[in-house]
């Protein structure tokens, strides 16, 4: 779902990127998303380059067997606003970086820096008319992510889906802590609608899997069709199974429910599961620890009293290099009181 290849920051080619996906980490789909703009100015996307990416992603997409998708990088960045790059006038924005991929051609990106398309508002709309979709990338918890949900609700048809990553993740022994869930939850509690993606942010030309899609076929269409309406979930390290419903609806799903609200829940991972956990509203409802590699289970919530979102989060007893343990977090599914 994001990845870089040389034409920006990245190492290798298209090929090396969309052959590595293939071949190596065996996925059935992959998007690349090489930087509208780079950090050192003039440098930014030629229009031949995102021809080429487009062209690729057509060459290697065989339907039933792997599909590549075409995107990049919006890549907005605070100093636009200021005299170190004076782009545009006004406050300055911490809109962070989106990615933008469409499941057809299409003639030109639209650019960060093209007053055109300079905010989020302004890119979903020209992106909605090129029928593709948005997806927010790496959350700040900060300052520098004041503004990464400055949208109109709307757009949430378009920008539809998040980057989800741990709270706090390990790195090469150094501890860093990022709080994506806890932005996403804050956001989800305020009323905002999005799905939970995971990526990589390879600058290594060597994407792995990260988001599982629940999709009719391995098509473009059929891919695009499963993100817009966030049929969706994040992955960490390990390809952990998850099936998530409530009422009998799928994740992504907006449902009205006159009773309680009945959750089941199917499991399958690649190592004994440490933890699993429903979160209703921002607050945890339910845990287990199942210590099995598999386990399908259902929930009542008879404390049910007003329009929640709920996903569900599972931990492995598995560890990365790095010390990190596997996860995987569903999309939420929202329920009315009805």
């Amino acid at each position: 779902m994001h990845g870089h290849t040389s034409i920006s920051d990245g190492k290798g080619s298209l090929d090396d990127y969309f052959s590595f996906a293939r071949d190596n980490a065996k996925l059935d789909f992959v998007v690349v998303s090489d930087h509208d703009f780079g950090n050192a100015a003039p440098w930014k996307m030629p229009k031949e380059a995102w021809t080429l990416t487009q062209d690729k992603a057509d060459q290697y997409t065989v339907n039933g067997k792997f599909v590549a998708i075409a995107g990049y990088e919006w890549t907005s960045q605070p100093k636009y606003w200021t005299p170190e790059e004076p782009l545009f006038k006004g406050p300055v924005k911490y809109y962070n970086h989106k990615n933008v991929y469409f499941a057809s051609r299409v003639d030109y990106l639209f650019s960060a820096k093209d007053p055109a398309y300079n905010s989020p508002n302004l890119l979903a709309k020209a992106v909605m008319r090129h029928g593709g979709l948005i997806q927010n990338n790496h959350l700040e918890s900060g300052a520098e992510g004041r503004d990464q949900f400055d949208y109109e609700p709307a757009y949430a048809s378009v920008i539809v889906n998040t980057e989800m990553w741990p709270d706090t993740m390990q790195y090469q022994g150094k501890t860093y802590t990022g709080n994506s869930e806890k932005v996403l939850r804050d956001f989800l509690n305020k009323g905002g609608k999005t799905g939970f993606v995971g990526s990589t942010d390879t600058h290594e030309g060597k994407p792995v899997a990260k988001t599982a899609v629940l999709a009719r076929e391995l098509t473009r269409p059929a891919i695009f069709e499963a993100l817009r309406h966030r049929r969706n979930y994040a992955v960490f390290n390990a390809r952990i199974v998850l099936d998530f419903k409530i009422d009998g609806h799928v994740m992504g799903e907006e449902i009205e429910s006159s009773g309680n609200p009945r959750i089941v829940a199917d499991v399958k991972g690649t190592d004994k599961i440490e933890e699993i956990v429903i979160v209703r509203a921002g607050s945890v409802i339910h845990t287990l620890h199942p210590r099995t590699r598999e386990i399908r289970f259902e929930h009542e919530d008879k404390s049910f009293a007003r329009s929640s979102y709920y996903y569900l989060r599972v931990v492995q007893v598995d560890k990365d290099e790095h010390g990190n343990r596997s996860q995987a977090w569903s999309s939420p599914i929202w329920v009315r009181k009805k």
